[in-house]
């Protein structure tokens, strides 16, 4: 295979991100300080949508270059959103196929007590942990993720429609050779596809919920780190130091592709 191949899918991906990190920081210049106040229950309390919500979803991602699989990932996440209390855990599991020949299976945990936020990574079977201070607020509320319902996306078009039987505003976006969409209830995504295609690459990503439980008993011990894990000080960067307000970071812009 052409060695440009996985030139072009990284240079992708971080032209995605980088686009991501220009919405955020439009968004987070538009939020007013008594909105971005939303690490704690009572700021949130009047508008939750519900008390807990568990989504289970699944995903999966397939990249070609010049016609030939390149790289392939399928797995599934799990949120537990306490919405009464302010907290959040997501855990992702997913097995990565590298030219149809090696895999490795990869994971990550999320865990918001409402004060911090710790990290959990594990890379076949490797453990790392982190923990970034949230005290001083987040943009979002706790439960929503759906970056393209906040960011008023140029040229985006919504519309409606029911995914699991519940009611969806589905935003999508088309610029240049890539295509997005989010299906989007109570500021959560339930489903969302990613597809770029250029004259040698093409890269295709799903995501969709298969569970969503509302009012639920939410275990305490979902929100306490994992005692057999160091957690290291996550720094602030410099940017962060000079803005107030972080983005959450449980707010995506596409399905689960570059998420580790």
């Amino acid at each position: 295979m052409n060695r440009k191949g996985p030139l072009l899918i990284i240079a992708g991906l971080a032209l995605v991100a980088a686009v991501a990190s220009i919405f955020k920081l439009q968004a987070t210049k538009r939020q007013h300080p008594s909105d971005s106040a939303a690490g704690t229950a009572q700021a949130q309390g009047d508008r939750r949508p519900f008390r807990s919500a568990v989504v289970e979803l699944t995903f999966r991602s397939k990249s070609l270059h010049e016609g030939e699989e390149y790289l392939s990932a399928t797995g599934h996440r799990t949120e537990y959103i306490d919405a009464a209390g302010g907290r959040r855990r997501e855990n992702y599991e997913r097995i990565v196929t590298t030219m149809r020949q090696s895999t490795s299976t990869e994971a990550l945990t999320l865990i918001f007590d409402g004060t911090n936020l710790y990290t959990v990574t594990s890379n076949n079977g490797t453990r790392a942990g982190h923990v970034t201070d949230l005290r001083e607020g987040y943009d979002y509320t706790i439960w929503e993720d759906g970056a393209a319902e906040k960011l008023h996306v140029p040229g985006a078009t919504v519309s409606e429609q029911e995914f699991l039987g519940r009611p969806c505003k589905v935003y999508s976006i088309s610029p240049g050779k890539t295509v997005q969409k989010w299906w989007v209830w109570n500021g959560i995504t339930l489903r969302s596809e990613s597809h770029f295609g250029d004259a040698t690459t093409v890269q295709d990503t799903t995501e969709e919920a298969v569970r969503v439980e509302e009012d639920v008993e939410m275990d305490p011990g979902l929100f306490t780190m994992p005692a057999d894990v160091t957690f290291e000080p996550v720094k602030p960067t410099v940017a962060e130091q000079l803005n107030h307000h972080k983005s959450a970071p449980w707010v995506r812009m596409k399905p689960e592709t570059a998420i580790f």
